[in-house]
Formats: structure tokens, sequence, C-alpha cells
């Protein structure tokens, strides 16, 4: 047998190999690599298909060449694609036929308008039937041949024709004296009739249905509901409930004839029915609203019946459970409508109680159910929610008007004054703004339990658990606040829910807690602007609620952020007992800074097992940062609010304290060491400010202070590093010494100031020789060599003539040139001494 995979001879010229050759020694040819493994694999596989073509029975009616042939025809690469664009060939025959049905129905309606007057009664009569016979005969006899869409594009006309020979038989009289909707109802019938007939014996043919004897069932369905409702032969609420019934009825009929397309029809055709039968019934019960009205009057039967219509499907077994319970629910929120109708002109008080006891009572109803009939509520639930729901948004943002403007004008009353009266006298008790809302939690919770997709987005809300209990707490405010009661009492419940808040999470080590703390904390806040009492109260207690949660934090971030809003809440409680202790504004911002400066200050010396953190260091740092956001407003208003001739007095005061507490906490805290640079700048600046306010405008009162400082520092940093250069260490103290005094001299040479500054850079040059420096010998050469020129300047300007000046200045600069350009025919000879090296 022959076998292609064969390790032991050469694919190519058959020659013997030995396995795992590199090459053929025959023919060279390579055997290694990945297009040789290739080659090996498909010569495998032609011999796993030629031994299962061995084993294959060979068919006796066809020739061996012919099959060998049709099988070694090579298979196309990748199956054609079809054209894009084009129409199918199913497609275009219904399009034809669709053009041709509207065709004739246009030129029937053609013909008759033109031929109508001047053929007689039996020429319309035989040219409407005769064009109706003919079209349904040819609609059969294509139907019998199986051509379905020759089938349904005759039927219509068939159907249009028939429609007609309605309307033109009735435009001939042969119905008497019929009204709009008798016509309209006859037509329907008709249509309802033949439709239905066209469908049911179409399936004994082979075109097997007919969708446009569906269509014209259901249009049929359509238009006697029309008829029948708008019609005067009853009033309009029998009329409606016929038309629903009818439309019902439709529905079950088609559905029986398995018409689908039809049931669909009639079935939308009832949904209209129905919702013009309930609009009709809820303007009856609102406008007879009075108990007597309604059930004595009996005019609440059209909304009972609909209601009964609605909830009608849920007895049906066969219908999906959803559209039963869709129905029950409906029909539950049409009940409902029926019983609170007479609460229609009660108080808003009233009506928001009806609408609370009716969310109970669906919610434990729907609570009893089982699933998912526990939905039947959820209309109900959804339309009584929804109005409850505004109500509760109406209360909230009244109440929140009225504690702002209870708060203005800041710190200008007591605390025992009342919030203002209300304005708005419809609006619901507020006592009832808790239960709204506690009720409609409670139908949440209901809806959650009985639908999934509900229970889902529910609980995706974060921290549930913390926001149910805080919705309470701020509806309890909110109804408070509605009243006319005394700002202390809203301030202390705002105070009282903060603080359990904030004790939940301390003490459940939980975040969550602390957010309805914070809101409830500012709320405090904002209310107590309107004494100074209260606001020195809250104060106090966000001082304490800050530092528990900064001490009992675990997160650095979190004791951090703690930290600042705690050395915040100390600085504004500082200054509202400076108020209400009538202190001088100034007094106040500074005791302010002193406050702060021994928070930061005392803060590292306290016990680290206070603070939960495994970083205290970290979590101090929120302290600090607080403290810097907080003495920036604090000395500002020191500033600005002290008497204007003593406002540069206090701005030096002030800088003096601040800058002194940022140097002790520099010199403290060997990790604050930085710090240093930043409470010099603002020694300086102080004594800079004050120096200005007393008059005094030499540079050196202001510079030489400054410099003493740095050079101190420089020195240090010389003692305590050998290696360290002096020009770094001591140039920017030198500088600050020397500059602005030689500037001064520069323009005004005679006096005391020139001979002191000479004297000094004398002394610099001479410590500078002694002790090896370069920062004081080279500093003090230059500004003295450049005093010196100062002061020589007159008797040079007048002892040499001004072209010896000017050939000077030139014979420098050729000189400086010359030296240049041998520099550079130095570098460019090392250059190419250097390439030429090997």
């Amino acid at each position: 047998m022959t076998r292609y995979a064969d390790p032991t001879r050469c694919p190519d010229c058959g020659a013997s190999i030995t396995p795992g050759s590199p090459s053929c020694p025959a023919c060279a040819l390579s055997l290694r690599g990945e297009t040789a493994r290739d080659l090996f694999t498909t010569l495998s596989r032609a011999d796993e298909l030629l031994t299962v073509l061995r084993r294959a029975p060979t068919p006796g009616a066809v020739p061996a060449s012919a099959s060998m042939t049709a099988s070694l025809t090579p298979a196309p690469a990748t199956p054609p694609r079809p054209p894009r664009g084009r129409l199918s060939s199913a497609t275009v025959p219904q399009i034809l036929l669709a053009l041709g049905a509207g065709c004739l129905l246009v030129a029937a309606l053609v013909f008759l308008a033109v031929t109508w007057s001047v053929m007689g009664v039996g020429g319309r009569t035989a040219t409407l039937v005769g064009f109706t016979v003919v079209a349904g005969v040819l609609a059969a006899w294509m139907a019998r041949r199986g051509l379905r869409g020759a089938t349904e594009a005759l039927a219509l006309v068939g159907y249009g024709l028939l429609t007609l020979d309605v309307v033109g038989a009735d435009h001939a009289g042969w119905f008497g004296d019929l009204s709009g909707e008798g016509l309209l109802v006859l037509v329907g019938v008709v249509l309802a009739v033949a439709g239905t007939t066209g469908l049911t014996a179409v399936r004994r043919t082979a075109a097997r249905a007919l969708v446009a004897g569906e269509v014209v069932a259901g249009t049929g369905a359509a238009l006697v509901c029309l008829g029948v409702g708008s019609a005067a032969w009853l009033p309009v609420a029998p009329s409606l409930v016929l038309a629903t019934l009818l439309a019902a009825g439709a529905v079950v009929a088609l559905h029986g004839l398995r018409a689908r397309v039809g049931t669909a029809l009639a079935a939308v055709v009832a949904a209209v029915a129905w919702v013009w039968l309930v609009a009709v019934a809820l303007d009856r019960t609102f406008t007879h609203s009075s108990w007597q009205q309604l059930w004595a009057g009996r005019h609440v039967w059209p909304l009972l019946v609909a209601a009964g219509l609605a909830a009608a499907p849920a007895l049906a077994s066969r219908l999906p459970r959803a559209a039963r319970v869709t129905g029950a629910a409906l029909g539950e929120l049409l009940l409902v409508c029926a019983v609170v109708a007479p609460f229609d002109g009660a108080t808003a008080t009233t009506q928001v109680l009806v609408g609370v006891v009716v969310l109970v009572v669906v919610g434990a109803v729907s609570w009893r159910l089982p699933h998912p009939w526990g939905l039947t509520g959820a209309a109900t639930q959804a339309v009584v929610g929804t109005a409850l729901l505004t109500a509760v948004t109406v209360h909230a943002s009244f109440a929140a008007g009225r504690l702002l403007e209870g708060a203005t004008p800041v710190w200008s009353g007591g605390a025992a004054d009342t919030l203002p009266l209300p304005t708005v006298h419809d609006l619901p008790a507020p006592w009832l703004l808790p239960l709204m809302v506690l009720v409609l939690l409670a139908t949440l919770a209901v809806l959650a339990e009985s639908s999934r997709a509900v229970d889902r987005a529910v609980g995706a809300v974060p921290g549930l658990q913390v926001v149910v209990p805080t919705l309470l707490a701020g509806s309890v405010v909110g109804a408070v606040a509605l009243y006319p009661v005394a700002l202390w009492l809203v301030v202390g419940l705002l105070l009282v829910l903060a603080s359990t808040f904030a004790a939940w999470s301390v003490a459940g080590r939980t975040l969550g807690p602390l957010v309805p703390a914070a809101v409830f904390l500012v709320a405090a806040l904002v209310v107590s602007l309107h004494a100074a009492v209260l606001t020195s109260v809250v104060l106090a207690v966000a001082l304490a609620l800050t530092g528990l949660v900064h001490l009992s934090a675990r997160s650095v971030v979190l004791a951090s952020g703690a930290g600042v809003v705690l050395a915040g809440a100390l600085g504004a409680e500082v200054w509202s007992l400076g108020h209400l202790l009538d202190a001088q504004p100034s007094w106040v911002a500074t005791a302010g800074l002193l406050a702060l400066g021994a928070l930061v200050l005392g803060a590292p010396y306290l016990p680290d097992r206070w603070w939960a953190s495994d970083a205290p260091v970290l979590c101090r740092t929120g302290l600090e940062a607080g403290a810097a956001a907080a003495a920036v407003p604090l000395g500002l208003a020191g500033v600005l609010l002290a008497p204007v001739s003593e406002t540069a007095s206090w701005a030096a005061v002030l800088l003096t304290v601040a800058g002194a507490l940022v140097t002790a906490n520099s010199l403290l805290r060997a990790d604050r060491r930085a710090l240093g640079w930043a409470g010099g700048a603002l020694l300086a600046l102080a004594s800079w400010v004050r120096l200005w306010d007393i008059g005094v405008h030499q540079p050196e009162a202001y510079t030489l202070p400054a410099a003493l400082a740095l050079l101190v520092v420089g020195g240090l940093h010389l003692h305590r590093r050998a290696e360290a250069g002096t020009m770094t260490a001591l140039a920017p103290g030198l500088s600050l010494a020397l500059v602005p005094s030689l500037l001064w001299v520069l323009v005004e040479p005679t006096g005391l100031r020139a001979l002191l500054l000479g004297l000094g850079c004398f002394a610099l040059v001479l410590a500078g020789l002694r002790l090896r420096w370069t920062a004081p010998l080279a500093l003090g050469a230059a500004v003295g060599a450049l005093l010196v020129l100062r002061l020589a300047a007159p008797y040079v300007g007048d002892a040499v003539p001004r072209w010896v000046l000017i050939g000077g200045a030139g014979a420098v600069l050729i000189t400086v040139g010359a030296t240049w350009e041998r520099r550079l025919a130095d570098a460019r000879h090392l250059a190419g001494y250097v390439r030429a090296l090997r």
C-alpha cells in the first residue's frame, strides 16, 4: 500500500534517509524547520484520509472516474458572500403584489366615482358585487395553488371592495336612515365576519394562512367598538362598557382561532376602549365626589366596572402570569380611586392621612401575598407613593427655607428667639412629615420583598443601614422646624443627632454614620449663626466630636481630616467667645493664634496611645494644616478690624506671634526644622512692619537682623560639616548685610554709613585671609572695591581726561578678545591632537 508520510524516505526524490537527518543525502532537501514539520503533518493527514477511503464501500451506480473527479475537485477557499444592497427573490413579488393591490383599489374607487351617477341601481349593484366576487374567486384560486403572496394581495382587494360595497349601499339608501356610528358598526361587523371566514377557509388550502384576514378581522372589531362607544344609543359609560366587552370578546374569539395578528390587534382595541372607559369613569367619579353622589347616586359604577374588567384577566389561568398580575394591579388601583374619591375636597392633612392609610393597608396585603402576586399593589403604591413623596419634598424645602431665614442676620439675636410663623397655610400638618417618610420607606421595603428588580436596586444603595435612620432623623428635624419653636430647640436637636451618629461611627468603627453626623453638625452651625451663644455651643460640640474622631480613627486620612476640622473649630470658638465677651477683635485674634499654637505644640507631648492609629505623627499633620488654615483668617480679621491708627502695630504683633509659634515648632520637633525658615520670615516681616510704623527708613534696620540670623545658621552649618563651602553657608547672610548698604552709599557717598561699610569690608577681607574663607574675602573685596571706586569717582573724573577712559576701555576689550581667541585656538589644537591618537 502507498504511504505518503514515510520517515525513512525523502518526500521529494524518494531516496532513503535516516530518521532525524537534517537533509536528504541525494537531493539536499532540508528536513528541519517549521515548513518540514508542516509537510510531514499534511502527509500524515493524507494517509489517514486514504485509509478512510479504503474502508468505505464502493458505490455501484457512480463511475469511478466521475467519483474521483468530483472528490478531487478543489473546494472554494471561502464561501461566496451574498451580494449586498440587492432585493431577495422573495421580496420582489411581495412588492409587486402590494403595488398591484393598491392600484386595483384606486382604480375601483375612481371607476365608482366616475360612473356612480351614470349607472342605475342594478348597474351599481352588479358592478360592486361583480368586482368583489371576482377578487374573492381569484384569491381562492391562488390559495389552492399555494401562492400565498398573491392570495394576500387579492384578499386585501376583495376586502377593500367589500367595504366599498357596504358604504356604497348605505349611500344608495339601502339601509335606510343609518347614522355614521351605525355605518361604522355595520362595516365593522361585515369586515370581522369576512376576515374570520377568510382566514378559516384559507387554512384548508395550500396557502395555510391569511394574514390579511386577521388584520381585517381586527380592524372590523376596532370599527365596531368605535361605533358603539361613540353612538348616542346608550349613555357614554354603558356604551364604553359594551365596546370594551365586544373588544374583549373579539380577543377571545381570535385567540381561539389561533390568529395571532388578529388577537394582538383586538387586544390593542380592547385596551384603548378600556382606557377610554377609565377616563370617563374617573371624570364622573371626581365630578360627583361626595359619598352620597358616588354610592347612593350610583356614579361610581363605571369605575367599578372598569376595575372588574381590568382584574378579570387575573382569573384566566392560561394567560401569562405577568399579564394576570398587571390586570389585578390596575383593578386594585381603580378600586382605591373609588374609595378615596370622596376625600378629594378634604384638607391637605386629611388627604395625606388617607394616602398613609392606603399605603399601609395595601402594603400589609401585598406582604402577605405570595410571589409574584405581591406586586398587585405596585400600581397603587407607585401612584400614592409619588403623591406622598411630593408632599415630603414640599415640606422639606419649606423647612429648609425657614431655617435659613431664621439664621439671618448673623449674631443679631438671642438663643430664645423663635422661628417665624408659617406663611403658607394649605400644607399638611408638620407632624405628618416623619410619618410620611416612615411609610414611604416601609412601602419600598414591601416592593423590594415582592420584586427582585426592586430588591437589587435597593440593595445597591451604599450604606442603606445609615440612609434609613438619616432620613427619619432629618424628617423629625424638618417637622420641628415647621413649627414656630425657639432656635435653641432646633440647634439642640441637630447636635443630639450629630453626636448620636458620631458615637455610632466611633463605637462601630464604620465611616458611614460620619456623613450624616457632619451634615447635622453643619446644619446646626448654620442655624446657630442667629445667636453668638448658640454658635459657641455648636463649636464646642464640634470640638468634642472632631477630637473624638481624630483620636479614635484608625485611618490616617480620616484622623488628619478630623484634625483639620478640629483646629478650624478651635479658631472659630475663640472668635465667638471673644464676641460674647465684647473683646477687641485684635486681642481675640491674638488669643486665637495662641490657642492654635498651644494645640499644635502640645499635641506631640500627649501619649501616643491616645491615638488609635498606628501613625500618630502623621495624624497630627492635620492639626498643623488646620491651624495654618485657621490662622490666616484670624490674623486678617485682627488686622482689618483694628483701629486705623493701630493697624500696622497689630499687624506686627500678630506676625510676631505667628512667627514665634512657627519657630518654636521647628525648634521643638526635629522633623519640623524646615519650618524655621517660615518662622524667621514671619518674624522678619513683623520687624519690618514695626520699623516702618515707627518711621525708620534706613535699610540696615531691616536687613541686619535677618543677615545676622543667616550668618549664625551658616556658621553652625560650617561647624557641623567641615567639608561645606563658605560661599554656600555665608554668602546669603553677607550679601544681605552688605548689598543694601552699598546701594544706599552709591546714591549718597558721604556720611557715617560709607565709613562703617568700608571698615566692615576691610574686616571681612582680613578675616577671610586669616581663616582662609572664600565668602568673606570675595564679598568684602568686591563691595569694598565698588565703594572705593564710588568715593574716588569725582576726583578721577576731574583729574583724568575722557580719552584715557575710552582708550582704557578699548584696551581692556581687545585684551579680553585676544585672550578668548587664543584659548579657542588652544582648544582646537588639543582636540586635533586627541583625534590623532591611536
